[in-house]
């Protein structure tokens, strides 16, 4: 297949200007895209421009009489839509999937119910299948680990389709599992299987992306923002726990969030909804926000939540504090518009669960408060991405506000990591593989958004984050606040938390190799 070479990708009239970054993924796609190599994997960071290279990418094959259609697929209504807007705009040809399109635009969960006539596209032309957020779909990989419902789709589009470009930021899985159509290699490690696994070994194998582009590098290209992360800490709080069996009362004492988590009767989720640490981080996005806003009018915050209860809960307090506020959730009356006409206002804040913690370009938001009950590497990776996106010369930083947990610190640590280590591989089984590829699978892990549970896990050691103090506010007064019981496993304990005044901020900072 011929190829352009990226200069002329990037001096060209008819299409908008690319960055080098995607000149250079498109010119090394072109080359690399063959019957013998279907299947493309392009990891860049959040908010580096993702769909914009797909979309000329495409334009390129389409051009070049190397596809007929092209399809997409995405995790959401309003990401779909977003890329089905710029596919139309780069190739100049409608892609709402019916006659005379060039292709169409769909949710993970639509090609379940679409999967008969995609085929029959496949089979009435040559097709790329564009498949976003590509983490969502789990592929079969033998011993305990099934396809979900997305990955069987991909899957049964395999032999139809001829081309396939997988896009994300964060191409693993937070259950291990292995994503479908993309290439992994063996590595040396070899280990036992799981107890309660079928007899023989597991090998572990490697992701092997096609195309990287990392955060760092996006940072030193002013594609994006420098990310500023701060986990709000009390270096003062008192539980007082009352033994309903013994009728005794009694108190202790706590340096730290992370110290505090190691209590049987205190879990994270529950801290998320006392006054004291959502005041106190709705606050400091508040004031950073309006010293951004001082000189970008239209710079906005998110605020991501647990559920929608939860949601309301901090809307409120961000009404209080005399903040004008979107809240968009899954019950939200037309909230895909919602969230269009919020990307175009100059409104200060928005609110929701899972709606805009991936996929979704709004570049004017700079400060988040994450607030989610959720503490996955991928999740905190993809909420942060929401905020990086550069739109100028001047717009340098970005800001997430966090509560100092101990999941939270290390997530912090390792955002320059390209794939870290211990996520970059997957153990799979090499005897008594699953037969079908249609095996049992959760959907729920894959419904999207998720909004309406709340779920605790397990607390890691405590590790105080290294870094630098900030902010300080010292004084000393507490307010006792009623955990109730919910928090206590054996029902003996009936918790009283109170949190002094003295809530630092702890800067946990990017740290970028020199030149």
């Amino acid at each position: 297949m011929n190829a352009r070479k990226a200069n002329m990708l990037l001096a060209s009239n008819d299409r908008p200007s690319l960055r080098a970054w995607q000149a250079r993924c498109i010119d090394q796609a072109l080359q690399t895209l063959s019957d013998e190599h279907p299947h493309y994997l392009c990891q860049a960071t959040p908010g580096a421009g993702k769909m914009l290279m797909a979309a000329v990418l495409a334009q390129e094959l389409l051009q070049g009489d190397a596809i007929d259609y092209v399809i997409y697929l995405g995790p959401t209504t309003s990401v779909v839509e977003r890329a089905r807007d710029t596919l139309e705009k780069i190739t100049g040809l409608a892609m709402h999937g019916r006659l005379g399109a060039g292709g169409a635009a769909f949710t993970y969960h639509a090609l379940h119910h679409r999967l008969s006539e995609l085929k029959h596209l496949c089979q009435q032309g040559r097709v790329m299948l564009v498949w976003d957020e590509s983490h969502h779909a789990a592929g079969h990989s033998g011993g305990t680990s099934a396809a979900n419902q997305w990955g069987v789709g991909l899957l049964a589009l395999e032999r139809q389709v001829r081309f396939t470009l997988a896009l994300s930021g964060t191409p693993w899985r937070s259950d291990g599992g292995r994503l479908p159509l993309l290439r992994y290699l063996d590595t040396d490690e070899e280990s036992a299987l799981p107890e309660g696994g079928s007899d023989g070994t597991a090998i572990r194998q490697q992701l092997m992306p096609d195309f990287i582009y990392s955060l760092e590098e996006a940072i030193r290209d002013q594609v994006c923002r420098y990310p500023r992360v701060l986990l709000v800490d009390n270096r003062d709080i008192q539980l007082t726990a009352y033994h309903t069996q013994q009728q005794q009362r009694a108190t202790q004492h706590y340096a730290s969030i992370p110290h505090l988590l190691r209590h049987p009767a205190i879990n994270y989720s529950g801290l998320l909804r006392h006054d004291e640490p959502l005041d106190h981080v709705l606050t400091l996005g508040c004031q950073r926000l309006a010293q951004l806003r001082q000189l970008d009018p239209d710079a906005a915050g998110l605020v991501v939540a647990s559920d929608i209860a939860h949601a309301e809960d901090l809307t409120e307090r961000l009404e209080d504090l005399g903040q004008s506020v979107c809240l968009i959730t899954s019950k939200s009356y037309d909230a895909h518009n919602r969230l269009r006409a919020f990307r175009d206002s100059s409104a200060p804040w928005i609110v929701s669960v899972g709606m805009v913690s991936e996929g979704v370009d709004i570049p004017r938001l700079r400060v988040c408060c994450y607030l989610s009950h959720v503490r996955t590497e991928q999740h905190f990776r993809q909420v942060l991405g929401r905020i990086i996106r550069r739109e100028g010369i001047n717009d340098v930083d970005c800001y997430l506000y966090a509560l100092n947990e101990p999941y939270l610190i290390r997530y912090a640590r390792r955002i320059a990591d390209d794939l870290p280590d211990d996520l970059a591989s997957v153990t799979v089984s090499v005897t008594n593989p699953i037969s079908s590829a249609a095996a049992a699978y959760d959907i729920s892990r894959d419904t999207f958004p998720q909004e309406q549970t709340s779920t605790d896990t397990h607390a890691m050691a405590h590790e105080e984050p290294a870094g630098e103090t900030i902010a300080e506010n010292t004084t000393s007064s507490t307010t006792q606040i009623s955990m109730g019981s919910s928090g206590d496993k054996t029902g003996s304990v009936d918790p009283d938390l109170a949190f002094s005044q003295a809530f630092i901020e702890r800067l946990v900072a990017l740290q970028l190799p020199s030149a």
